[in-house]
């Protein structure tokens, strides 16, 4: 799935921001990982830092400050992670440097998808799976059609939100043709 989703993301690199949601905290930092590897691997890397040496400066700053050792990892680079398990201040960070446009590429898990107004360019949801603590197993599918649903529409709320340049109808909506799904 990382390889869809890395195709998926170099559609985008060095045009427009993307938020990838993934299932779990942990597939926030191996998916981060994949994708900035294949990206130095295949030295596309460059599309994520931009032309901008004061938005470079300001990662590798940041990334210091932090207490995730993979936010610390991923951000110079101009990648993130958010997830309920990093501190406040980290996931503060994490959106203030997105909504500044210094992060590219930003991989969550579903939490930032309640509450959190960070609109995106494209969003990718990566499988639906969720966390069953009972069986302490991923099961595909194990939510009701109608919870899937709900979540799906509060991810991809994530998209298509304001656009200073332009306030047309087109700014307010998501159209299921500017949907890219990676299932």
């Amino acid at each position: 799935m990382n390889e869809i989703v890395y195709e998926k993301v170099m559609d985008y690199a060095g045009k427009q921001q993307v938020i990838v949601f993934v299932h779990s905290r942990k597939d926030t930092a191996k998916t981060g990982k994949y994708l900035r590897e294949q990206a130095i691997d295949k030295n596309s890397i460059a599309k994520f830092l931009g032309d901008d040496s004061a938005s470079r400066e300001i990662l590798q700053a940041e990334a210091e400050s932090t207490k995730n050792g993979d936010l610390k990892e991923l951000l110079p680079y101009g990648f993130a992670i958010h997830h309920a398990g990093m501190t406040r201040a980290d996931r503060t960070l994490v959106e203030e440097l997105f909504e500044g446009g210094h992060v590219k590429v930003l991989i969550s898990t579903a939490t930032l998808a309640w509450g959190v107004n960070l609109p995106a360019h494209t969003v990718i949801i990566k499988g639906t799976q969720v966390y069953n603590p009972e069986k302490v197993v991923y099961k595909k599918n194990t939510i009701s059609f109608r919870e899937r649903a709900v979540l799906k529409i509060q991810l991809i709320g994530s998209m298509g939100r304001a656009v200073p340049a332009r306030r047309d109808a087109d700014d307010w909506s998501c159209r299921s043709s500017a949907v890219r799904q990676v299932w």
